[in-house]
Protein backbone atom coordinates (compact mmCIF):
# COMPACT_ATOMS: atom_id res chain seq x y z
CA UNK A 1 0.00 0.00 0.00
CA UNK A 2 1.40 3.38 -1.13
CA UNK A 3 2.34 5.33 2.01
CA UNK A 4 3.22 9.37 0.87
CA UNK A 5 5.17 9.87 4.71
CA UNK A 6 6.95 6.40 4.16
CA UNK A 7 7.78 6.83 0.34
CA UNK A 8 9.29 10.67 1.59
CA UNK A 9 11.53 9.24 4.07
CA UNK A 10 12.98 6.51 1.55
CA UNK A 11 13.53 9.25 -0.66
CA UNK A 12 15.78 11.29 1.77
CA UNK A 13 17.44 8.13 2.70
CA UNK A 14 18.51 7.60 -1.19
CA UNK A 15 21.75 5.70 -0.71
CA UNK A 16 25.00 7.15 -2.01
CA UNK A 17 28.39 6.43 -2.67
CA UNK A 18 32.23 8.59 -2.23
CA UNK A 19 35.33 7.10 -2.65
CA UNK A 20 38.57 8.27 -0.70
CA UNK A 21 42.33 7.64 -1.52
CA UNK A 22 44.47 6.93 1.50
CA UNK A 23 48.11 7.41 1.40
CA UNK A 24 51.05 6.55 3.84
CA UNK A 25 53.01 9.14 5.68
CA UNK A 26 56.62 7.50 6.94
CA UNK A 27 58.31 9.64 9.84
CA UNK A 28 60.99 9.90 7.85
CA UNK A 29 62.60 8.90 4.35
CA UNK A 30 64.27 5.99 5.62
CA UNK A 31 61.18 4.21 6.42
CA UNK A 32 59.57 1.56 3.45
CA UNK A 33 56.99 3.31 2.15
CA UNK A 34 54.49 0.44 1.53
CA UNK A 35 51.34 -1.20 3.16
CA UNK A 36 53.06 -4.56 3.15
CA UNK A 37 56.28 -2.94 5.79
CA UNK A 38 53.02 -1.33 8.02
CA UNK A 39 51.32 -4.05 7.89
CA UNK A 40 54.07 -6.74 9.00
CA UNK A 41 55.04 -4.21 11.85
CA UNK A 42 51.22 -3.76 12.70
CA UNK A 43 51.24 -7.72 13.48
CA UNK A 44 54.36 -7.57 14.78
CA UNK A 45 56.46 -10.28 12.06
CA UNK A 46 59.15 -8.76 10.22
CA UNK A 47 60.06 -11.99 8.49
CA UNK A 48 61.00 -11.10 4.30
CA UNK A 49 59.38 -14.62 3.79
CA UNK A 50 56.07 -13.80 5.42
CA UNK A 51 52.86 -14.68 2.19
CA UNK A 52 51.25 -11.68 1.43
CA UNK A 53 47.83 -13.71 1.69
CA UNK A 54 49.05 -14.37 5.18
CA UNK A 55 50.17 -10.61 6.37
CA UNK A 56 46.99 -9.44 4.56
CA UNK A 57 44.14 -11.90 6.73
CA UNK A 58 46.60 -11.40 10.16
CA UNK A 59 45.95 -7.28 9.32
CA UNK A 60 42.06 -8.47 8.77
CA UNK A 61 41.94 -10.23 12.09
CA UNK A 62 43.14 -7.06 13.56
CA UNK A 63 40.73 -5.00 11.89
CA UNK A 64 37.74 -7.36 13.48
CA UNK A 65 39.35 -7.59 17.05
CA UNK A 66 39.58 -3.62 17.21
CA UNK A 67 35.40 -2.63 15.20
CA UNK A 68 33.42 -5.76 16.85
CA UNK A 69 34.02 -4.34 20.55
CA UNK A 70 31.66 -4.08 23.50
CA UNK A 71 31.80 -0.61 23.40
CA UNK A 72 31.04 1.63 19.81
CA UNK A 73 34.18 2.85 18.03
CA UNK A 74 32.88 6.39 17.91
CA UNK A 75 34.01 10.46 16.74
CA UNK A 76 33.42 12.66 19.56
CA UNK A 77 33.72 15.60 17.47
CA UNK A 78 31.35 15.01 14.80
CA UNK A 79 28.96 12.49 17.49
CA UNK A 80 29.06 9.22 14.73
CA UNK A 81 29.74 5.83 15.79
CA UNK A 82 30.38 2.47 14.19
CA UNK A 83 30.88 -1.17 15.07
CA UNK A 84 30.69 -4.56 13.34
CA UNK A 85 29.19 -7.78 14.45
CA UNK A 86 31.43 -10.96 12.87
CA UNK A 87 30.50 -13.81 14.01
CA UNK A 88 33.49 -16.05 13.25
CA UNK A 89 36.20 -14.95 10.83
CA UNK A 90 37.74 -18.52 10.47
CA UNK A 91 34.85 -19.67 9.43
CA UNK A 92 33.68 -18.70 5.50
CA UNK A 93 30.37 -21.10 6.25
CA UNK A 94 29.16 -18.44 9.12
CA UNK A 95 27.14 -15.57 7.91
CA UNK A 96 29.61 -12.75 8.36
CA UNK A 97 28.99 -9.60 7.35
CA UNK A 98 32.86 -8.62 6.80
CA UNK A 99 34.22 -10.54 4.22
CA UNK A 100 38.11 -11.05 3.69
CA UNK A 101 39.61 -11.68 -0.15
CA UNK A 102 43.41 -12.53 1.03
CA UNK A 103 44.15 -12.64 -2.57
CA UNK A 104 42.65 -9.58 -3.82
CA UNK A 105 43.49 -7.32 -0.75
CA UNK A 106 40.17 -6.41 0.06
CA UNK A 107 38.15 -6.34 3.21
CA UNK A 108 34.49 -5.32 2.34
CA UNK A 109 30.74 -5.34 4.25
CA UNK A 110 28.99 -4.15 6.59
CA UNK A 111 29.30 -2.18 9.13
CA UNK A 112 26.44 -0.77 11.75
CA UNK A 113 26.67 3.03 12.60
CA UNK A 114 24.85 6.33 13.28
CA UNK A 115 24.94 9.22 15.19
CA UNK A 116 24.51 9.90 19.50
CA UNK A 117 25.28 12.86 21.60
CA UNK A 118 21.72 14.65 21.82
CA UNK A 119 18.59 13.77 24.16
CA UNK A 120 15.33 13.34 21.92
CA UNK A 121 12.08 11.07 21.56
CA UNK A 122 10.87 9.40 19.03
CA UNK A 123 7.43 8.97 18.51
CA UNK A 124 5.48 6.05 15.96
CA UNK A 125 4.47 8.13 12.51
CA UNK A 126 1.29 5.93 12.78
CA UNK A 127 0.07 6.78 16.51
CA UNK A 128 1.81 9.84 18.09
CA UNK A 129 1.25 8.68 21.59
CA UNK A 130 3.42 5.64 21.07
CA UNK A 131 6.98 7.66 22.01
CA UNK A 132 10.13 6.65 24.01
CA UNK A 133 13.13 8.90 24.82
CA UNK A 134 16.89 8.37 23.15
CA UNK A 135 19.80 9.79 25.44
CA UNK A 136 22.96 10.99 24.59
CA UNK A 137 24.63 7.94 25.05
CA UNK A 138 22.19 6.18 22.59
CA UNK A 139 23.27 5.52 18.54
CA UNK A 140 20.49 5.96 16.24
CA UNK A 141 21.87 3.41 13.51
CA UNK A 142 21.97 2.07 10.48
CA UNK A 143 23.61 -0.06 8.37
CA UNK A 144 26.22 0.81 5.90
CA UNK A 145 28.28 -1.08 3.72
CA UNK A 146 32.52 -0.65 2.80
CA UNK A 147 35.15 -1.53 1.04
CA UNK A 148 39.04 -1.56 1.55
CA UNK A 149 41.57 -2.38 -1.63
CA UNK A 150 44.72 -2.34 0.40
CA UNK A 151 47.64 -3.70 -2.08
CA UNK A 152 50.71 -4.83 0.09
CA UNK A 153 53.32 -3.17 -2.68
CA UNK A 154 51.61 0.22 -2.31
CA UNK A 155 51.80 3.28 -0.50
CA UNK A 156 47.99 3.94 -1.70
CA UNK A 157 44.41 2.01 -0.57
CA UNK A 158 41.17 2.91 -2.04
CA UNK A 159 38.22 3.14 0.60
CA UNK A 160 34.44 3.37 -0.97
CA UNK A 161 31.92 4.15 1.96
CA UNK A 162 28.16 4.15 1.37
CA UNK A 163 26.31 6.38 2.90
CA UNK A 164 22.33 7.86 2.81
CA UNK A 165 21.23 11.95 1.57
CA UNK A 166 20.26 12.21 5.09
CA UNK A 167 23.22 10.32 6.78
CA UNK A 168 26.73 9.28 7.05
CA UNK A 169 29.47 7.33 8.59
CA UNK A 170 32.56 8.78 6.62
CA UNK A 171 33.68 10.83 9.16
CA UNK A 172 34.25 8.29 11.77
CA UNK A 173 35.18 5.58 9.17
CA UNK A 174 38.09 7.60 8.17
CA UNK A 175 39.17 8.21 11.50
CA UNK A 176 39.36 4.93 11.96
CA UNK A 177 41.49 3.92 8.99
CA UNK A 178 43.23 7.15 9.92
CA UNK A 179 44.23 5.35 13.12
CA UNK A 180 44.66 2.11 11.66
CA UNK A 181 47.06 3.03 9.54
CA UNK A 182 49.68 4.58 11.63
CA UNK A 183 52.41 3.07 13.30
CA UNK A 184 54.55 4.35 16.49
CA UNK A 185 57.88 6.22 14.99
CA UNK A 186 57.47 4.76 11.41
CA UNK A 187 54.28 5.70 9.94
CA UNK A 188 51.96 8.83 10.80
CA UNK A 189 48.68 9.26 10.49
CA UNK A 190 47.92 9.06 6.72
CA UNK A 191 46.19 11.46 4.44
CA UNK A 192 42.68 10.40 3.39
CA UNK A 193 41.83 12.15 0.24
CA UNK A 194 37.76 12.02 -1.54
CA UNK A 195 38.03 10.73 -5.10
CA UNK A 196 35.88 10.59 -8.35
CA UNK A 197 36.16 8.59 -11.06
CA UNK A 198 36.37 10.15 -14.13
CA UNK A 199 33.63 8.55 -16.13
CA UNK A 200 31.34 9.74 -13.12
CA UNK A 201 32.82 13.47 -13.67
CA UNK A 202 31.72 12.86 -17.61
CA UNK A 203 28.58 11.79 -17.09
CA UNK A 204 27.61 14.41 -14.57
CA UNK A 205 28.98 17.15 -17.33
CA UNK A 206 26.73 15.28 -19.93
CA UNK A 207 23.90 15.64 -18.21
CA UNK A 208 24.06 19.12 -16.32
CA UNK A 209 23.99 22.74 -16.48
CA UNK A 210 24.89 25.56 -14.26
CA UNK A 211 22.64 26.65 -11.50
CA UNK A 212 24.58 29.17 -10.05
CA UNK A 213 27.92 30.73 -9.20
CA UNK A 214 29.07 32.32 -6.12
CA UNK A 215 31.51 34.73 -5.36
CA UNK A 216 32.86 35.04 -1.71
CA UNK A 217 35.52 37.45 0.09
CA UNK A 218 36.13 38.92 3.20
CA UNK A 219 37.50 42.50 3.63
CA UNK A 220 37.54 45.75 5.73
CA UNK A 221 34.44 48.03 4.93
CA UNK A 222 37.59 51.25 4.58
CA UNK A 223 38.38 48.95 1.46
CA UNK A 224 35.09 48.67 0.37
CA UNK A 225 34.41 52.25 1.28
CA UNK A 226 37.69 53.61 0.20
CA UNK A 227 37.49 55.98 3.26
CA UNK A 228 39.78 54.45 5.81
CA UNK A 229 38.45 55.78 9.50
CA UNK A 230 38.97 53.69 12.86
CA UNK A 231 35.15 53.02 13.06
CA UNK A 232 35.56 51.41 9.42
CA UNK A 233 38.18 48.95 10.41
CA UNK A 234 35.66 45.80 10.80
CA UNK A 235 35.46 43.18 8.47
CA UNK A 236 32.69 42.06 5.88
CA UNK A 237 32.10 39.04 4.60
CA UNK A 238 30.94 39.70 0.90
CA UNK A 239 28.97 37.06 -1.40
CA UNK A 240 28.28 37.49 -4.98
CA UNK A 241 25.86 35.30 -6.40
CA UNK A 242 24.71 34.64 -9.93
CA UNK A 243 21.96 32.09 -10.83
CA UNK A 244 20.86 32.24 -14.63
CA UNK A 245 16.48 32.62 -15.69
CA UNK A 246 15.56 30.26 -17.70
CA UNK A 247 17.65 27.44 -19.11
CA UNK A 248 21.41 27.15 -16.92
CA UNK A 249 24.56 27.48 -18.40
CA UNK A 250 26.28 24.81 -19.98
CA UNK A 251 28.99 23.21 -17.94
CA UNK A 252 31.31 23.47 -20.89
CA UNK A 253 30.55 27.22 -21.68
CA UNK A 254 34.12 28.35 -19.77
CA UNK A 255 34.28 31.44 -21.66
CA UNK A 256 30.24 32.82 -20.84
CA UNK A 257 31.53 31.86 -16.83
CA UNK A 258 34.86 33.35 -17.05
CA UNK A 259 33.96 36.61 -18.64
CA UNK A 260 30.45 36.70 -15.70
CA UNK A 261 33.01 36.50 -13.22
CA UNK A 262 35.81 39.09 -14.25
CA UNK A 263 32.55 41.93 -15.00
CA UNK A 264 31.38 41.29 -11.35
CA UNK A 265 35.29 41.82 -10.44
CA UNK A 266 35.91 45.22 -12.39
CA UNK A 267 32.30 46.43 -11.22
CA UNK A 268 33.27 46.00 -7.77
CA UNK A 269 36.55 47.49 -8.21
CA UNK A 270 37.92 44.53 -5.98
CA UNK A 271 40.97 42.43 -6.60
CA UNK A 272 39.78 38.88 -6.46
CA UNK A 273 37.55 37.10 -4.63
CA UNK A 274 38.78 34.06 -2.52
CA UNK A 275 36.16 31.32 -2.75
CA UNK A 276 35.01 30.85 -6.29
CA UNK A 277 32.38 28.60 -6.55
CA UNK A 278 29.49 27.05 -8.84
CA UNK A 279 26.64 24.65 -8.23
CA UNK A 280 25.89 22.35 -11.21
CA UNK A 281 22.58 20.37 -11.64
CA UNK A 282 21.96 17.22 -12.92
CA UNK A 283 18.84 17.61 -15.31
CA UNK A 284 17.51 14.05 -15.38
CA UNK A 285 17.83 13.21 -11.52
CA UNK A 286 17.43 17.17 -10.36
CA UNK A 287 20.56 16.33 -8.35
CA UNK A 288 23.40 19.22 -7.79
CA UNK A 289 26.48 19.48 -7.00
CA UNK A 290 29.25 22.22 -6.27
CA UNK A 291 32.71 22.98 -8.06
CA UNK A 292 35.73 25.47 -7.64
CA UNK A 293 36.04 27.88 -10.44
CA UNK A 294 39.33 29.09 -11.54
CA UNK A 295 41.13 30.19 -14.52
CA UNK A 296 42.18 27.18 -15.42
CA UNK A 297 39.65 24.34 -14.58
CA UNK A 298 36.48 23.28 -12.95
CA UNK A 299 37.38 20.57 -9.86
CA UNK A 300 33.75 19.29 -10.32
CA UNK A 301 33.10 16.56 -6.93
CA UNK A 302 29.41 15.30 -7.87
CA UNK A 303 27.48 12.87 -5.54
CA UNK A 304 27.72 9.45 -7.06
CA UNK A 305 23.74 8.88 -6.41
CA UNK A 306 23.31 4.63 -6.13
CA UNK A 307 19.94 4.71 -7.63
CA UNK A 308 21.12 6.45 -10.74
CA UNK A 309 23.06 3.49 -11.29
CA UNK A 310 21.33 0.12 -9.51
CA UNK A 311 17.79 -0.48 -8.70
CA UNK A 312 17.49 0.94 -4.93
CA UNK A 313 14.50 -0.88 -3.54
CA UNK A 314 14.88 0.12 0.18
CA UNK A 315 15.63 -3.23 1.92
CA UNK A 316 18.50 -5.68 2.53
CA UNK A 317 18.61 -6.84 -0.75
CA UNK A 318 20.18 -3.83 -1.78
CA UNK A 319 23.61 -4.91 -0.58
CA UNK A 320 24.00 -7.51 -2.64
CA UNK A 321 23.62 -4.93 -5.43
CA UNK A 322 25.70 -2.05 -3.88
CA UNK A 323 28.84 -4.80 -3.84
CA UNK A 324 28.58 -5.50 -7.02
CA UNK A 325 28.70 -1.85 -8.04
CA UNK A 326 31.56 -1.26 -5.72
CA UNK A 327 33.70 -4.24 -7.11
CA UNK A 328 33.11 -2.37 -10.47
CA UNK A 329 33.68 0.87 -9.71
CA UNK A 330 37.11 -0.22 -7.85
CA UNK A 331 38.39 -1.51 -11.20
CA UNK A 332 38.15 1.79 -12.78
CA UNK A 333 39.98 4.00 -9.89
CA UNK A 334 42.46 1.33 -9.41
CA UNK A 335 43.18 1.56 -13.32
CA UNK A 336 43.32 5.58 -12.85
CA UNK A 337 45.26 5.68 -9.19
CA UNK A 338 47.82 3.41 -9.87
CA UNK A 339 48.70 4.24 -13.14
CA UNK A 340 49.05 8.09 -12.27
CA UNK A 341 51.14 6.30 -9.21
CA UNK A 342 53.66 4.56 -11.87
CA UNK A 343 54.02 7.38 -13.98
CA UNK A 344 54.98 9.73 -11.44
CA UNK A 345 57.14 6.89 -9.72
CA UNK A 346 59.22 6.12 -12.77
Amino acid sequence: KYNPIINKIKMAHDPKLTAYVIELKTENRQVEKSNRNLFKNIIGELDDNLEDSYIFMEIAKKFIRKLDTPEMYSNDSTKKSMTAHQADIENENVNNNIHFHSLNFIIEGIVEGGRYGKRRKKRSIQDKQIESDVSEEDAITDNFYFLLYTPLSSDKSILLIQSYSDDSIDSVMKQFWEDFFKYPFLFKKPSIKRYIPENIIDGFKREATISSLTYATEMLASTLLQSPTESNEREFKVTVKIEPIGEGLTYNDSNTIQNIGNAILNSLRLNSFNKKKGTLKNNTTQKTSPFSLSEQDFQIKPAIMLGNYIEIQHNESDFDRIKTYCFGILENIKSEIYLINAIQER
